[in-house]
């Protein structure tokens, strides 16, 4: 499952961010970490960005970058 799956409101622990990401140094700056805690705040209806709480903080990424970053429930 992965970041673009979750509902709102759900919260899942990540668990690893694609090699393939082109912003992966700078999702590690904001706290998308192995193990960290993440949740769905808002999800747009046409479907991106999409809000998340990592770490106390709100986060809009792209769907496709939300892609990337892989969660377990």
């Amino acid at each position: 499952m992965t970041l673009a799956d979750m509902k709102e409101n759900e919260r899942a622990i990540i668990s690893y961010i694609s090699n393939e990401c082109e912003i992966k140094r700078r999702l590690f700056d904001m706290g998308f970490i192995k193990g960290n805690e993440i949740s769905c705040v808002r999800r747009n209806p046409m479907g991106s960005p999409i809000a998340y709480d990592v770490e106390g903080s709100l986060v809009a990424l792209r769907k496709t970058d939300a892609q990337k970053v892989g969660v377990v429930l």
